[in-house]
């Protein structure tokens, strides 16, 4: 297949079905973070306060955020383990049934918004109750969506990607343009690949940590702390679905076409940066 711009046909390894499934979970990711900034903006102004993700927080200290950070770490080291248990390695999730699926997410959801309302309401007591669970839910469903685009969840390296999308750019770049998002989603993707897994440790540590004290900082807000917490933390599961979703389904196609599925999709990139910046 070709795509057409204003200066040459572009030669593409990727078949229509394959780049619809890659601009889609683009669309999708890109979609999480508008929610999650419209919710930033209507929690803020709820108390009074104009916070934007990506902007000005609520003044933790840098002790408390290294403590955010290293949480952060801990939580993410032991959480693909357990996450995974009772998971069936064998399945072909290709055949699940839409119908569980569909309720499965549903499940998870709830207990997500249930954990962050009860997390909200409690302050900074429900804190790690709160980042332990939500955490263990995020990876279950990364794993979830590993195993849907092809991945193996007995080999050691899909267990460092599903480590990698904590690590990714995501949460803290709400505010920022769609390309800068973008950009520092494949930048960051590039970045980690054959990275030491101490580094790749600190990357999440910084990267995940920093979604979590910009979550906190609105969900520690009085008044309507358990509001925001159960729907910060509806909107974090939503948003870090479709951040793995981009990453596996890149991956996938990766496996599946070798060096040019990478030169395609960057070059898929550089068309939309080009159409927003058009727009």
């Amino acid at each position: 297949m070709t795509i057409q711009d204003h200066t040459s046909l572009t030669p593409l390894s990727l078949n229509d079905q394959e780049i619809d499934q890659l601009t889609t979970a683009l669309d999708k990711l890109e979609s999480g973070r508008g929610v999650l900034l419209r919710l930033a903006d209507v929690m803020g102004g709820a108390v009074g306060h104009a916070v934007k993700l990506g902007g000005r927080t609520l003044g933790f200290s840098a002790n408390f955020q290294e403590k955010i950070q290293n949480l952060a770490n801990n939580t993410v080291q032991h959480a693909f383990d357990i996450a995974i248990l009772g998971m069936d390695h064998t399945a072909d999730p290709l055949k699940e049934d839409k119908k569980y699926k569909k309720i499965r997410n549903s499940a998870v959801q709830a207990m997500v918004v249930a954990s962050g309302a009860v997390g909200g309401f409690t302050g900074f007591a429900g804190m790690f109750p709160d980042i332990s669970f939500t955490t263990l839910a995020l990876m279950r469903e990364i794993a979830s969506i590993a195993q849907e685009e092809g991945e193996d969840l007995s080999n050691e390296e899909t267990k460092r990607a599903c480590l990698e999308v904590f690590a990714l750019r995501s949460f803290g770049n709400t505010g920022r343009s769609t390309e800068e998002n973008e950009l520092g989603f494949f930048s960051a993707r590039l970045m980690l690949r054959g990275r030491p897994m101490v580094l790749l440790m600190a990357d999440i540590s910084y990267q995940y940590g920093l979604s979590l004290s910009q979550k906190l900082s609105l969900q520690m807000m009085p008044v309507v702390s358990a509001l925001c917490g159960a729907s910060l933390n509806a909107a974090f599961l939503s948003h870090y679905r479709a951040l793995a979703r981009v990453h596996f389904v890149a991956r996938r196609l990766e496996r599946e076409h070798g060096p040019l599925a990478r030169e395609t999709i960057e070059y898929i990139r550089k068309q939309r940066f080009e159409e927003y910046a058009a727009s």
